[in-house]
């Protein structure tokens, strides 16, 4: 029986979905954060259950072919699961990833290499630090992998250096003006969270501070520390409730207009503190216009986009479509599409609150009907009630983007098995370093 602090040597036979090496013991998987499929590794045991056990990498014996230098010095983070692995490498294995899901559900179409990045570092527009209290006083950062240990993190290689100023200055506020970091184990103290937003074509800037408490201790103290940085607009928000959310449902706006702008293609976008916008924007124009390019709009369609968010698809293809209709749960980014179509001239547009589920069986039973259909759900899929509706509507032609290849094989092979052929997969990276990876698929009505 093994136990924790033995050492062992073992060979890593493939990656788990987040960036782990698998390994095995005796014919127990054993899992090595930092270890890539063909090496030989000498690990500590940290943690041993019946079923599995995790291990310390602590010495590539025989390393891959594919390993790199790592290019951070913050390991302990757990952001980028798979910075050793050469980013070709990366791209091959999240193709692998798509292929294997939709094997799995029996669905043989063949899976396109992943579209990538020229260069995959600086590629985030949006950033999430918690605060927690140390010895040395208040600290930001992000969360050691698997628990809430706060890792200090001020360069971060996939964020815009701003970050490694902006968090010194609020570290130094902090600590000057007794701001009181939170703490979520006895539900106490001021400040939670800190978000960035940037827009990365315009430039532009937004910082929330996330506090617990209605009042934003030393306002006038913050405004003054952040003077010189390009930050458009500061905006507290205030979530009083316990647990893991980021952002509370409330908004104060401290200096600018409390939202920023970015352009994708030649569409210019609002963004607002809780609307949902992709964090890559250079891959986010790739994606979307593979979306466009496989809705195959001629100009007299009318389109449903389900999960709309703040129309950003929706807008790509209104040009192209004699109307979109955009559906999206949370009414904060329906006001921002409306917006955006406004701002962009564009009124073939219409936007309607609810879930997709719900909303599109009503449209279709008040005799509306879609000649495409693009859908980007959550994680978890399309609810099958949506599904079912989508099957008894018919559409030409489904455009379903997805990230998270598991559900995405699971839809479509619900799909393909009621009339609906699946013709195309393409890949993209969203999310360098990590074994996130999107997908558009093309089904045509049979």
């Amino acid at each position: 029986m093994s136990a924790v602090g033995e050492q062992q040597r073992i060979q890593i036979l493939e990656l788990t979905d987040k960036g782990d090496g698998i390994g095995r013991l005796d014919a127990v998987p054993l899992y090595v954060a930092g270890a890539l499929p063909g090496e030989e590794v000498e690990v500590t045991l940290t943690l041993v259950k019946p079923n599995y056990l995790h291990g310390r990498l602590d010495k590539v014996v025989t390393a891959s072919p594919d390993r790199i230098a790592d290019f951070c010095a913050h390991s302990e983070c757990g952001g980028c699961q798979v910075r050793p692995l050469a980013y070709p490498a990366q791209l091959e294995y999240k193709r692998e990833l798509v292929r294997r899901a939709l094997t799995q559900q029996g669905l043989g179409v063949e899976v396109e290499p992943v579209l990538g990045m020229q260069s995959p570092f600086a590629w985030r527009n949006k950033a999430q630090f918690a605060v927690r209290a140390t010895d040395e006083g208040a600290e930001i950062g992000f969360y050691r992998k698997h628990s809430h240990d706060l890792v200090a993190c001020d360069d971060c290689a996939v964020q815009d250096p701003l970050h490694g100023e902006l968090l010194a200055r609020l570290r130094r506020w902090m600590r000057e003006h007794e701001v009181h970091p939170y703490d979520e184990a006895h539900h106490e103290g001021d400040l939670r969270h800190v978000m960035t937003r940037k827009g990365f074509a315009s430039g532009e800037w937004m910082l929330v501070l996330v506090t617990r408490t209605e009042q934003l201790p030393a306002e006038a103290e913050l405004l003054a520390a952040l003077e010189g940085l390009p930050i458009t607009t500061v905006v507290h928000n205030i979530h009083p409730e316990p647990g893991n959310r980021v952002l509370g449902l409330t908004n104060r706006v401290l200096s600018g207009e409390g939202i920023i702008t970015d352009r994708l293609h030649d569409l210019e976008f609002v963004i607002s503190p809780l609307s949902f916008y992709q964090v890559n924007p250079v891959q986010t124009d790739m994606l979307y216009g593979k979306a466009l390019e496989f809705a195959g709009l001629t100009g007299s369609e009318t389109v449903f986009d389900l999960y709309c968010g703040i129309g950003t698809i929706s807008l790509f293809l209104a040009r192209q479509a004699a109307r979109v209709v955009g559906i999206e749960l949370v009414p904060e980014a329906i006001d921002d599409a409306r917006r955006n179509a406004e701002r962009n001239g564009i009124g073939n547009t219409e936007f309607h609150v609810g879930k997709a589920e719900e909303k599109v069986a009503e449209l279709y039973h008040a005799g509306e009907r879609a000649d495409v259909v693009v859908i980007d759900p959550p994680r978890k899929g399309c609810d099958k009630a949506l599904l079912d509706t989508l099957v008894a509507m018919a559409p030409e032609r489904l455009v379903y983007v997805s990230c998270h290849p598991q559900s995405l094989a699971r839809d479509l092979a619900w799909l393909t098995a009621r009339g609906f052929v699946l013709e195309a997969v393409q890949p993209v990276d969203m999310f360098p370093h990590t074994l996130h990876v999107e997908a558009v698929a093309r089904l045509r009505r049979a």
